[in-house]
């Protein structure tokens, strides 16, 4: 009997989900892919989970493939995952989701032997799809034609999507951007109007989502969409600041905000990179003054380094992403010039992917301050980049360890303590001016021919 709303659609799919589903149906289960896989595969995209639903219980799932490696993921819910040739598979039992008390998780499951009920429990039409090789496409909710139409249109009722779970609220808007959709009108407007959920969803979760966005290629769409949809007061309230703040008196043609928007954009679709372009103005509304009819944000990239490690800490960031973040913000302003001892001196500061970092991050604010700027392609940064690739070839000294001096051949001339770091940071500074000099031989001599236990390095 052929599924009501099935659609002949065929694509190529894993072996390994071919032999699961082969496998529920040879011992009498229903069996299906189901949501976002089904979705990338509609839309022409590599999936990157593989996800099946099932009228099989749990423990019936566990017996029919105990030969294989079996893991207990959510069994609570009717999940598990069966690890086959490399490739994990999610199965889950079809169900009913229970009472949502805190706007997260169901507070009980009840198993059932019907894939209509099963979907409809889902987010968004486009992702309550579900496949089977033999019947094609099951679409009960208009899901193939709302990915046709380019739409995000939640499953049944829109207010009781999200009130069952707040997280869909950024999933709605992760999935715009990514895919480039629109929304459905009541779809959107149940966002704002239950925004206030997204206080109570756990950071981490918020955090998985605003990643995905800011490394799409719509970020910036996205960024507009969680303003405009009245998100960021209950996750990211800072940022709220930016909105309308104009910027009178300066090369800056937009706010804040927009140019914040056109920044991250802007950047390569890196996370520290995104991170630190939408967060690197954001000390400004913070040390505003106006002078003479002219906006004066002294300090903001201190100030916006400071915030931007609060805000990243609270969303649960790790500490290698909050350092890059911070450290690229706190500099986003600093002079660099295209000559090769200023990129020697940066390298030996930042190392050569955090020098290539805040170039990338320099290109992306200036060309955000304009539209005529964004356009350009600003030669001197990639005369930069030009310089480091060069300074790399060579393999110039950019650091204490690639002096040809080490502290050890100081200790054993008789320099202690301080004076050899002293005298080490001394070479290194006339190293970087010139690395022809990176010589044992010649700094050996410049340090005799000074007085280093005097209080200096003795370099002449």
């Amino acid at each position: 009997m052929e599924e009501v709303g099935a659609l002949k659609i065929q694509f190529a799919i894993p072996w390994q989900c071919q032999k699961i589903l082969e496998c529920f149906a040879a011992h009498g289960f229903q069996a299906y892919l189901v949501g976002g896989c089904v979705r990338d595969c509609l839309l022409g995209k590599e999936p990157k989970d593989w996800d099946i639903c099932t009228e099989a219980l749990p423990e019936q799932v566990q017996e029919l493939f105990q030969k294989e490696r079996v893991i207990l993921t959510g069994l609570q819910h009717g999940t598990v995952t069966v690890l086959l040739g490399g490739l994990p598979v999610e199965i889950t039992t079809y169900r009913i989701d229970g009472v949502y008390e805190d706007h997260r998780h169901p507070k009980e499951v009840f198993f059932t032997n019907n894939l209509r009920e099963d979907l409809s429990r889902r987010d968004f039409t486009i992702n309550a799809l579900a496949y089977h090789p033999d019947k094609g496409v099951i679409d009960y909710f208009q899901g193939i034609e709302d990915l046709q139409r380019g739409i995000v249109r939640c499953v049944g009722n829109a207010a009781d999507r999200y009130q069952e779970d707040g997280l869909r609220i950024m999933r709605a808007v992760r999935f715009a951007c990514v895919l480039n959709f629109q929304f459905e009108t009541e779809t959107e407007r149940a966002i704002k109007e239950y925004s206030y959920l997204l206080k109570s969803i756990a950071r981490e979760r918020i955090q998985v989502e605003l990643n995905k966005i800011l490394t799409s290629s719509w970020a910036g769409y996205g960024l507009e969409t969680l303003a405009r949809l009245n998100c960021f007061p209950y996750f990211m309230s800072e940022f709220c600041h930016t909105w309308h703040f104009a910027q009178e008196g300066s090369r800056h043609q937009f706010d804040i905000f927009t140019h914040t928007l056109k920044a991250v954009d802007l950047a390569p679709p890196i996370l520290h990179l995104r991170l630190t372009m939408l967060l690197h103005d954001i000390g400004k509304p913070f040390v505003w003054k106006s002078c003479d009819g002219k906006d004066i944000y002294e300090g903001h990239s201190a100030a916006g380094a400071e915030l931007a490690g609060k805000i990243l800490e609270r969303l649960r960031y790790d500490k290698k992403t909050i350092h890059q973040v911070q450290n690229l913000i706190a500099r986003h302003e600093q002079l660099l010039e295209a000559t090769e001892v200023c990129m020697r001196r940066a390298v030996a500061e930042l190392g050569f992917d955090g020098v290539y970092d805040l170039i990338a991050v320099k290109r992306a604010d200036v060309r955000a301050h304009s539209d005529a700027l964004a356009q350009l392609p600003l030669e001197i940064f990639s005369e930069m980049e030009s310089l480091l690739a060069r300074i790399a070839q060579r393999g110039d000294c950019c650091s204490l360890k690639e002096l040809a001096v080490s502290g050890r051949e100081l200790t054993a001339l008789g320099y202690k303590g301080r004076a050899v770091g002293d005298i080490l940071e001394r070479l290194l500074d006339l190293v970087l001016e010139n690395p022809d000099l990176n010589q044992k031989t010649y700094l050996l001599r410049q340090i005799e021919t000074g007085n280093p236990g005097a209080g200096h390095s003795g370099i002449e």
